[in-house]
């Protein structure tokens, strides 16, 4: 079953793109008084997005072609991106704005909406990670069920019943100590020996 963060007892991994000191050291301050720990980091690589759940960036970052790489972080859906602005305009975000893993929040509500998105972010975003997972493990599963079946149908045709085609490939499998996909495979592509 899945655990949230808040019940797993995880610390919430926050990084504030370096912008402009006052306001970096503003969101620290929200982050400490909500009892969430915020690193200021003076650029984001792709390696230390592993590091952080959340990245803060906010409109005095100076960052180039801060739009683009904004749209590149939340596409990848790896880790929730607040930005920070003083104006109401959407305008170069239009393409993140409906983004579950995209905020935009105006400066003058950040004492509220920081801890609140970061809590949700907590909520949600992790289950949504573990659907997703859970979505790809079940289509191969899948996948391995439809091959497996294929390759029965290929040693029925070459007159071995369905229980001895099922009992052949968990015996190959288990001689050759390969996985029941890689027998099954091997069959489909007529490179074993029947």
């Amino acid at each position: 079953m899945y655990k949230s963060q808040s019940q797993r007892g995880d610390p919430m991994r926050v990084a504030i793109v370096k912008g402009n000191g006052y306001l970096d050291g503003r969101i620290s301050r929200i982050l400490v008084n909500n009892g969430i720990k915020g690193d200021v980091v003076s650029k984001i690589t792709r390696s230390s997005l592993n590091e952080f759940d959340t990245l803060i960036f906010t409109y005095q970052n100076q960052t180039p072609n801060l739009p683009k790489l904004l749209e590149q972080i939340v596409l990848e859906k790896r880790i929730q991106v607040l930005y920070i602005t003083n104006t109401p305009s959407i305008g170069q975000f239009y393409n993140l704005f409906d983004d579950v893993f995209f905020n935009y929040v105006m400066e003058v509500n950040i004492d509220v909406m920081i801890p609140k998105i970061i809590e949700i972010s907590r909520k949600y975003l992790r289950k949504i990670k573990y659907l997703e997972e859970t979505s790809r493990d079940a289509k191969e599963s899948v996948s391995v069920l439809k091959n497996t079946n294929k390759a029965k149908r290929i040693l029925m045709n070459k007159g071995l019943s369905e229980d001895d085609s099922h009992r052949f490939i968990i015996d190959k499998a288990m001689t050759l100590r390969m996985s029941k996909k890689a027998i099954v495979n091997l069959i489909i592509e007529n490179k074993i020996d029947i």
